[in-house]
């Protein structure tokens, strides 16, 4: 595990991708206004509280997933 976490440690992609990535605060403050909307969003689209929850949670998990798979396409290249 050492040697694989060297090896993309290292790679001039993941460098790159981290350098693109936005960090300022203005982009976790709009990235923190978006997560509340749609939270608010499925709340007051689905009357039952609970299926809502779950539902935006199963939404937040599958863009994480989204996200996490298109980092790893870059890392391949």
């Amino acid at each position: 595990m050492k040697k694989h976490a060297k090896q993309a440690g290292n790679s001039r992609v993941l460098k790159h991708v981290l350098r693109v990535l936005p960090f300022s605060p203005f982009t976790k403050l709009i990235g923190w206004i978006l997560q509340a909307t749609s939270l608010y969003l499925a709340l007051t689209s689905i009357e039952i509280t609970s299926i809502a929850i779950v539902w935006w949670c199963c939404t937040l998990s599958a863009a994480l997933l989204t996200i996490a798979v298109y980092f790893s396409s870059l890392l391949d290249t």
